[in-house]
């Protein structure tokens, strides 16, 4: 396969999982924002620094309100995080892959893309029309996932397609959390109290896993949420689990495991094992987080210089 194929279907996979899962981070918070009465900045400002994009952000708007952040992270196509500029991103890369996508898929593809209405910073809407459009996002990203499971033979450009939902997940999971646990808190004395229990049970709703963690462990805890998000070897929405994942899509790709990517994923899977939930909170989730991100960054550049990269690859 070109490394050209493989990078725009490593990244048409990226784009619609991203989509997806700001779609997952905007309905969270929104309700919260229901739940409690919190001054906006405290409220909104953590979507943004979850991709670290505030500089960008202040370069349209003056301050972090509800309706400038809801704008940026859904209808502003200059941001390049949204849901709409992912959305176009995608729709655009997958037509250059006509020979390689089903119909079905492409036409999902199209269909979802133009989801996003227009809309200025002055008219965004009401929560309930917020939540209808993250829902519409998410399953058409469900949709998407099955048809290409169902309709794509087994093969190379099958497994860069995982390999982008994979890390991508894994990378919005840990920002997710990072946010929340570093961020969402309103205040100190809040920790290990119903309010606590309120932005967790938010978290878990949010990555499709609330109802999940309530069969195995009944009653909220940061120990156990955070073994379930980090650790879980079943849930597929686990960072271990979408590591151990693309792991597996790397060996399927080279059918060895001496490759960089292959090597580095390992790497990280077995830390991951290693580290148990209390010394994460103990030593510091943030640090924590933002060590594992800088790994999954050097991870995605390993897999571009090794199968993408016209100047290394001998897939081109």
């Amino acid at each position: 396969m070109l490394g050209r194929v493989a990078d725009n279907l490593y990244w048409l996979s990226r784009y619609i999982e991203r989509a997806s899962n700001t779609a997952r981070f905007v309905e969270a918070s929104c309700y919260l924002n229901l739940d409690f009465q919190i001054d906006h900045r405290e409220q909104w400002t953590p979507l943004i620094e979850i991709n670290e994009d505030m500089d960008a952000f202040l370069a349209y708007y003056d301050e972090p309100s509800r309706d400038h952040v809801l704008h940026w992270l859904i209808y502003n196509e200059e941001s390049p995080n949204s849901i709409k500029s992912c959305l176009h991103r995608a729709r655009m890369i997958a037509s250059t892959l006509r020979e390689v996508l089903s119909i079905e898929v492409f036409q999902q593809i199209s269909n979802v893309s133009q989801l996003i209405p227009e809309v200025t910073p002055h008219t965004v809407p009401p929560h309930h029309v917020i939540f209808s459009l993250c829902e519409q996002i998410k399953k058409a990203d469900m949709l998407i996932t099955g048809i290409m499971s169902k309709n794509m033979e087994r093969g190379i450009g099958y497994n860069f397609w995982r390999l982008g939902e994979y890390l991508e997940r894994a990378d919005k999971t840990s920002r997710l959390l990072n946010v929340n646990y570093f961020y969402l808190l309103p205040d100190v004395v809040d920790v290990g109290t119903s309010v606590e229990d309120v932005q967790w049970s938010a978290l878990l709703q949010s990555i499709d896993a609330r109802e999940t963690y309530y069969r195995r462990y009944s009653i909220i805890g940061a120990e156990h949420v955070i073994e379930m998000i980090i650790h879980d070897h079943r849930f597929p929405r686990s960072i271990f689990f979408c590591l151990s994942s693309a792991k597996r899509c790397v060996l399927e790709i080279t059918s060895t495991t001496t490759s960089k990517p292959y090597v580095e994923l390992d790497q990280l899977c077995a830390e991951l094992e290693e580290v148990k939930s209390a010394h994460i909170i103990e030593s510091g989730l943030h640090e924590f987080i933002d060590k594992l991100q800088i790994k999954m960054n050097t991870i995605n550049l390993s897999i571009y210089r090794s199968f993408c990269d016209v100047r290394t690859s001998p897939s081109t």
